[in-house]
């Protein structure tokens, strides 16, 4: 009896110290790892503006009048003409530029552009805010301020998240035609029934966003050939003076409103442009495109008493398409315009 007592303690401590061991020991193989999960935990702070950049996907939402409102769509994010910020296209229920104003410990700062600017339900749009990344691929949106209401203003905040789905962009969605060594080559119509060709190639692109052209006619005009620049950001496009990249004779906005004139004065010169309808198909000698269709009214007055109406096509991911015009100051002005060769290299 006494040694089967003896037998039965010395079983239960075994089975005891054998049962401390095995915890003992898995606690330290698991110990390590868990310093390791720790070391390895995504540090927001240290996000650089390169890791911010591309396109992400995803949703945000807001509560009005005890209503959940939600967006979905894409924000890409590109660098700005100095290279030091992010700007970008917030496409989430509308297209809003985006323009980054500070970086700082792995979160942008920025402030959404209105569109509609001389609508009285937007007199008193204030929106702006931040992203940052949760995880390698995750990124949170907040934005708080006042957007178009009916009364001028009205306060929102939104937050979501979004995922990114491409480390770049999809060229067909912002302003994406400039590339040095590209080059159109139009078939043209001149008021007095003179035909002859427009060969525009960019040749130099001096500084970010900047493209000059150059371009090549036999028309029979004075000049055989120019140059000019362009300006093409993502979010927009401006043709620039002839010899100056700083004078803006006009812009199209990736967010212009239908039926919206925006006004452009350069000096003694006056531009109205307004999109007047979005995928239109237009077909020529090149190829089949969808375009932007914009009604454009040019007062130059200072190389003469110049008037420009008429309407343009313009294709963001492959350029200017097909261009009318009516109304000509002189015989020889253009009365059409419309691409025959297309060379992307």
């Amino acid at each position: 009896m006494f040694n089967q007592e003896n037998i039965t303690g010395y079983n239960d401590f075994t089975k005891g110290f054998s049962f401390a061991f095995y915890i003992l020991l898995i606690s330290f193989l698991i110990l390590p790892q868990q310093a390791c999960k720790k070391e390895d935990r995504f540090d927001s702070k240290s996000v650089t503006l390169a890791q911010l950049k591309g396109t992400w996907r995803g949703r945000i939402t807001t509560f009005k009048n005890n209503t959940r409102i939600e967006k979905s769509g894409d924000v890409s994010l590109y660098s700005n003409a100095a290279g030091d910020l992010l700007n970008g296209i917030f496409e989430l229920g509308q297209i809003n530029f985006l323009e980054g104003f500070m970086f700082q410990s792995g979160t942008l700062y920025f402030n959404l552009i209105c569109s509609d600017s001389t609508n009285p339900k937007c007199s008193n749009w204030n929106l702006g805010g931040y992203v940052y990344l949760q995880e390698d691929n995750l990124m949170v949106v907040r934005i708080a301020g006042n957007e178009c209401g009916p009364k001028g203003s009205e306060f929102v905040t939104y937050e979501g998240y979004l995922i990114l789905i491409n480390p770049g962009m999809d060229p067909s969605l912002y302003f994406s035609f400039p590339q040095v060594g590209r080059s159109w080559r139009y078939n043209t119509t001149r008021f007095d029934s003179v035909t002859c060709t427009i060969q525009q190639e960019v040749i130099n692109e001096p500084s970010s966003y900047v493209f000059q052209i150059k371009e090549t006619n036999d028309c029979g005009w004075p000049f055989f050939t120019r140059e000019f620049s362009w300006y093409v950001e993502p979010f927009k496009l401006s043709i620039l003076g002839d010899s100056s990249t700083t004078d803006v004779l006009y812009t199209y906005y990736l967010d212009a409103v239908i039926n919206k004139k925006y006004r452009f004065i350069n000096g003694t010169d006056t531009t109205f442009l307004t999109l007047t309808k979005t995928n239109v198909p237009v077909n020529t000698t090149a190829g089949s495109f969808r375009c932007g269709k914009y009604a454009i009214d040019s007062r130059i007055h200072s190389s003469g008493n110049v008037n420009t109406i008429g309407t343009i096509y313009l294709n963001k991911q492959y350029g200017f398409i097909k261009m009318e015009y009516t109304e000509p100051s002189d015989s020889s002005n253009i009365l059409s315009k419309v691409m025959d060769t297309i060379n992307f290299q």
